[in-house]
């Protein structure tokens, strides 16, 4: 900010768009595949103490948020 404005001689102004358009913003991005929703490659296991969630093979040895052993996980999905 300059003294000028900082003194009220001098109205500062808006600061212009400096970004391409939308479209051209559009075009640029790399364009990813699209996964089907709900389709997961593990199943998931919750916690039945605290609620934790994790997608594996098998249920981690120990909870890291409650520190339950695997034989308090249940297969959610």
């Amino acid at each position: 900010m300059s003294a000028e404005v900082l003194r009220g001689e001098k109205k500062a102004g808006s600061i212009p768009e400096r970004r391409p358009p939308l479209e051209e913003r559009k075009k640029a991005m790399p364009q990813k595949e699209e996964q089907p929703v709900g389709k997961l490659n593990y199943p998931v296991w919750r916690c039945k103490v605290c609620g934790y969630l994790c997608a594996r093979e098998t249920p981690p040895e120990v909870c890291p948020i409650c520190k339950v052993s695997a034989d308090r996980f249940e297969r959610f999905m």
